[in-house]
């Protein structure tokens, strides 16, 4: 069973699409719905899935081929917010604490090779 919400709200030249819980097939269908609906009067439309907790792919491709469309025919823009544990994480390096330093390794070892000659 899907858990999701999708509601709406718009202005006169503005729109917002709220994802919310599983971005399965349920949320693309009633998303692909909202967007088949929209005024020509909507220049820009804000398709926000911050609150998604998992976005199936075949369905996400679903939704953007939707906007997609729609963005073409009305010759509109499209602003995407993905959940924030999608973004790129940087993870602190183990050494980060640690004195950063220059240079390359050097020994102090040398061979040197003994030369006798007769005396």
């Amino acid at each position: 069973m899907e858990l999701s919400h999708v509601s709406f709200e718009s202005h006169r030249h503005g729109a917002t699409i709220y994802v919310a819980g599983v971005l399965g097939h349920t949320a693309a269908i009633r998303t692909e719905e909202i967007v088949r609906t929209l005024s020509r009067e909507i220049l820009a439309v804000r398709l926000d899935l911050r609150a998604v907790d998992y976005i199936d792919p075949d369905c996400f491709v679903r939704v953007a081929r939707a906007v997609r469309r729609w963005c073409d025919a009305c010759n509109g823009r499209v602003n995407l917010e993905f959940p924030a544990r999608s973004e790129r994480r940087r993870w602190p390096s183990p050494l980060a604490d640690q004195p950063k330093t220059i240079g390359i390794a050097v020994t102090t070892a040398m061979s040197c090779p003994m030369s006798t000659s007769p005396g």
